[in-house]
């Protein structure tokens, strides 16, 4: 078991196992938030078995609900395809932390005890009969791995194109448009995390096309961490001392629409309830009453309750006890609602302001000097910045981030440094108890988009007194997203893996100064569906003849990008343009990379690319604003039939291997807007391959 510093605090401490369940508390369906339990690595493994089935779920408060979870323990023997009784979570929907360092081996034998599905719209379209048997897989979401297939010992790696049923459910189809490797009961994996892999935040969830929204609603999912936040926060010694005084909390956020029956919809309906609290509606502590639907094909869900719980638990409290605050690692592990998130103080009548530590997995550190405009630019639409109370510009070794809000749509992730603040936002003692509500505010997603309801999440009571240590005005953050831009040291720690990927001729690198254009719509042949277009641009912006591909739903039989690795399969840089021409939001997701947004001053030369101004927040995830008018088409976009918002982003590519790139709103990535991206090793001569060194060598 890997343990945190004696002089560090961990919430609920009682739930960090070695390694196994036993001995976890009871679930907490009300009262002060639990941690998740914790399986940690030993000598540089963490060998699982992680077993899907259904089960029932305890958290709803007059509901009897069936979800579905994942068990996992240390894997107990060679041919074991059950958790010991005793090693079972108590609260197996509210997921569970896998704890990993640097240089770890993963191993996780993933069985399939799921019953079939019996509502998934996907399943009755041509050749998708089989996703009716519930198949599963695993992805590792954020984390910088390798996506290999199956290796001498058959287990794959971070690979979304492998499929595991249950033999109860019968076999597969002979018309199944499966393109992914079939397996039947179980399949091993094998995942190294590199030895230069950031530490950070991630989380794990199946990637299973066209019913990955019915398996995350249902509740298979769980978090993961890689090393430690000592590893990128407060690394001076002034702040280091008042860092240890800091519990952390782990705070997984999900959602579940439970109907009248009892029944839990896992093909989630955005108009399960009304957007904002009606009139004569108790107040929203976690749940929205279930209503009539006014949409033309919505049902009739009055009766049920849409629960909204961290970490299994609808509104807990949160006792903030530290008189320095606390660190707060959250994951959105919903299928598809956004949350517009923020920490409302009743008595000032706002939102607080919050320290952003890390996004998406890495440590954020904007470069000294850098505007709120730009810093609105690099983070894109999940941060709204505001300047840090009592900051100057010489307060810390780099600017820190500090928001009153927060845009988490699905898969994002957020580290944030929570505190009581006076008046003026700057860090305080509370005169007394102070609360606050953690709350998502509601998000429309667009004109044709959907309404996510206002909810409150939990009641935080501030309770320090009396210093410890004198708070700084932030905390500082070691440059991270800074280092992680060259991913050089994940790229040589995979050297091998990569080397061991078969060279494609075909894999072309763009020539000098292209770039490419990603499109996001529905498309022409199908407006019910989701899809994605593509075009390479000249060094002038010109779309190249002849690449052109028009808005089509997912083709996993062939990739649409195919590019090598740089000389002796170093990392390549490439530049992507995201326009997105639907009427509503969208969520940019690509496996396998850190990708960074470019500035508008990047973009247009008035700054070097890279500059340490625009490098200072990495993510795997981003929101692509709706478009401004009603374009069906991308030819409809380039007569102007629509405004469209682009994103430019900057995606060093280190890792060889097949992997994809889609919405990370679960209704859309299961209707089309999904992607097969190659790549391969360099086409260098064979006696020029896999003799790098390590980059930090």
């Amino acid at each position: 078991m890997i343990r945190t510093s004696s002089a560090r605090r961990l919430i609920a401490a009682g739930a960090f196992l070695s390694l196994a369940f036993s001995g976890s508390a009871p679930a907490a369906l009300a009262g002060d938030l639990a941690e998740p339990p914790v399986l940690a690595s030993k000598n540089g493994a963490l060998n699982l078995l992680m077993v899907a089935r259904a089960a029932p779920i305890s958290t709803f408060p007059d509901y009897s609900a069936t979800g579905w979870v994942f068990d996992i323990c240390e894997r107990p023997a060679r041919f074991a395809a059950t958790c010991p009784a005793s090693d079972k979570n108590k609260n197996p929907y509210a997921g569970v932390r896998l704890q990993l360092r640097q240089g770890d081996l993963l191993k996780v034998r993933l069985v399939n005890a799921l019953p079939p599905i019996k509502d998934s719209g996907h399943a009755t379209e041509p050749g998708h009969a089989f996703l009716a048997l519930d198949p599963i897989n695993i992805h590792t979401h954020g984390m910088l791995v390798s996506p290999h297939g199956p290796g001498a010992d058959g287990a794959y790696g971070d690979n979304v194109f492998v499929m595991t049923l249950n033999p109860k459910n019968g076999p597969m189809p002979a018309d199944s448009h499966a393109h992914s490797d079939v397996r039947y009961g179980y399949t091993d994996y094998s995942i190294k995390i590199p030895a230069g892999h950031p530490s950070g935040l991630f989380w794990f969830h199946p990637h299973i096309h066209g019913i990955a929204l019915n398996q995350v609603s249902a509740g298979l999912s769980g978090i993961i961490t890689v090393g430690a936040l000592e590893d990128y926060v407060c690394k001076n010694a002034s702040c280091a001392s008042f860092f240890k005084s800091l519990p952390v909390r782990h705070i997984i956020l999900k959602d579940a629409q439970i109907l009248k029956d009892g029944v839990l919809l896992d093909e989630e309906e955005p108009s399960f309830c009304d957007p904002a609290q009606a009139s004569g509606e108790p107040p929203r502590k976690g749940s929205c009453p279930g209503v009539k639907s006014s949409d033309e094909d919505g049902g009739d869900y009055t009766g049920g309750r849409w629960y909204f719980t961290l970490n299994g638990q609808p509104y807990p409290s949160i006792p903030v006890k530290s008189p320095g605050g606390e660190i707060w690692r959250i994951t959105t592990a919903s299928g598809s609602v956004s949350y517009d998130l923020g920490l409302w103080n009743p008595k000032q009548q706002r939102n607080m302001v919050v320290q952003v530590l890390s996004v998406d997995g890495v440590a954020v550190q904007p470069g000294q000097g850098i505007s709120l405009g730009d810093l609105r630019q690099i983070g894109g639409a999940k941060v709204k910045p505001v300047a840090c109370p009592g900051i100057t510009s010489a307060a810390t070794d780099g600017a820190p981030l500090c928001v009153r809000r927060l845009l988490m749509m699905p898969s994002s992730r957020v580290e944030l440094w929570v505190t009581y603040r006076d008046a003026d936002d700057r860090p305080a003692q509370p005169s007394g108890e102070e609360t606050a509500i953690l709350r998502t505010a509601g998000f429309e997603t667009g004109p044709d988009g959907d309404s996510w309801p206002a909810i409150d999440l939990a009641n935080v009571q501030f309770k320090g007194s009396g210093a410890e240590t004198p708070a700084p005005q932030a905390l500082t953050i070691a440059p991270d997203a800074l280092t992680y831009r060259e991913p050089t040291d994940v790229n040589a720690s995979l050297l091998a893996a990569n080397t061991a990927v078969g060279v494609d001729p075909s894999c072309h690198a763009l020539p000098q100064g292209h770039s490419r254009r990603v499109f996001f719509n529905a498309p022409t042949s199908d407006p019910d569906a989701f899809g994605l277009g593509y075009e390479e641009l000249d060094a002038h912006g010109a779309p190249v003849p002849g690449t052109f591909m028009d808005v089509k739903e997912f083709d996993p039989s062939r990739p649409t990008i195919c590019l090598p690795l740089g000389p002796r399969n170093t990392p390549v840089h490439e530049k992507w343009e995201l326009v997105n021409l639907a009427g509503e939001d969208h969520n940019f997701h690509i496996h396998q990379v850190k990708f960074r947004l470019l500035t508008h001053d990047e973009i247009s030369g008035a700054i070097l690319p890279g500059s340490d101004r625009g490098s200072g927040i990495l993510h795997d995830n981003i929101p692509l604003q709706h478009a401004d008018g009603v374009c069906n088409s991308v030819a409809d976009w380039r007569n102007g039939a629509c405004t469209a918002h682009p994103v430019t982003v900057d995606i060093p590519f280190a890792i060889a291997g097949d992997f994809v790139y889609h919405c990370h709103i679960l209704e859309h990535e299961d209707g089309g807007m999904m992607a097969r991206i190659r790549v391969r090793p360099s086409n260098d001569p064979p006696q020029m391959r896999g003799t790098r060194p390590l980059a930090s060598q």
